[in-house]
């Protein structure tokens, strides 16, 4: 089977065709950030937390659903990944409205449990 080379934050690794960044990160115990992320679930990527930049590509993709390709230079931790990450975040949380109140206390009059 085909193999693809690629570096992500410095450190050389392998991966086969069709693999996501992040699949290939997660078997070299490379942390990159996911929320919305589960390998039983069909990629989706709406909340954001596993931006990286890719060399030569003008814009930050998302780990996630960014299939790997032969000699692919991958960041994880640049300052503009970080501060998208960051503003990803602070966009999840910003309608966070009674989110922790329990149901029946949220609907009773006397906000009582």
């Amino acid at each position: 089977m085909k193999k693809f080379k690629l570096n992500i934050d410095g450190k050389e690794v392998t991966g086969i065709p069709g693999q996501t960044i992040l699949d290939v990160a997660r078997e070299n115990a490379i942390d990159i950030p996911t929320l919305c992320y589960d390998d039983r679930l069909e990629i989706y990527g709406s909340c954001g937390l596993c931006v990286v930049e890719v060399q030569e590509i003008p814009k930050i993709l998302k780990a996630c659903a960014t299939e790997i390709s032969d000699n692919m230079v991958v960041s994880t931790r640049t300052p503009r990944v970080i501060e998208s990450r960051k503003t990803n975040l602070e966009l999840l949380l910003s309608k966070h409205i009674g989110d922790c109140v329990a149901p029946c206390k949220r609907a009773c009059p006397g906000t009582t449990d």
